[in-house]
C-alpha cells in the first residue's frame, strides 16, 4: 500500500502538473490541453515506461470517458442520470470497479467486486485541489489516477 499526491493549480485553463510519492518524486505527468469541446488528457509515468490517454466523449447526455493505456486494456467510466446522488460506473471486459462514497467532495473507495482497492480523497484546506490518492492494490494505480481524472472533471463541468 502506498500514497500518490496530486496537486492541481488554482486558474488552470490547461491543466500540466505532477502525480508525486510520499518522497515528493514525479510518478506520472498529465497534461491536458486546451480545448473548446471535448476534454483529452495524457499520463505518462515519469520512467517512461507507459502511459494513458483519458477522453472524454462529446455528444452523450451524460458525462462518458474513453480510457486507453499503451498495453492494450482499456475501459469506460460512464455518469449515470440519479437525482440525487452520482452514480458512476466503469465498463471493462478485466475487472468490475464500483466507486462509493461523496462525489461532491471527491472523498470515494474503489472496488473490484467487494474488494476494496483503492481510496481518493481532496485534501481541505489546500491551495488549489489537493489530492491524495491511497493505493491498496497496486496493480490498480493507473486505474485509480484515471478514475481520479475523470470525476474531477465531472465535478468541474459541473460547477461552471
Amino acid at each position: 500500500m502506498h500514497n500518490l499526491y496530486v496537486k492541481q493549480k488554482v486558474f488552470k485553463i490547461t491543466d500540466h502538473y505532477e502525480v508525486l510519492d510520499y518522497n515528493q518524486n514525479a510518478v506520472y505527468y498529465v497534461d491536458q490541453d486546451f480545448k473548446i469541446i471535448g476534454n483529452t488528457v495524457n499520463v505518462t509515468k515519469a520512467d517512461g515506461s507507459g502511459n494513458f490517454v483519458i477522453d472524454r466523449e462529446i455528444f452523450t447526455l451524460m458525462p462518458r470517458y474513453n480510457v486507453k493505456f499503451s498495453d492494450g486494456r482499456s475501459f469506460v467510466i460512464k455518469q449515470n442520470f440519479t437525482f440525487f446522488r452520482k452514480d458512476i460506473d466503469v465498463i471493462s471486459d478485466e475487472y468490475s470497479l464500483k466507486l462509493e462514497g461523496n462525489f461532491l467532495d471527491l472523498n470515494f473507495s474503489i472496488y473490484d467486486s467487494e474488494r476494496l482497492v483503492g481510496e481518493i480523497s481532496q485534501e481541505i484546506l489546500a491551495w488549489g485541489d489537493t489530492f491524495v490518492i491511497r493505493v491498496i492494490e497496486p496493480e490498480y494505480e493507473e486505474e485509480l489516477l484515471a478514475l481520479l481524472i475523470a470525476v474531477d472533471d465531472i465535478k468541474d463541468m459541473q460547477q461552471h
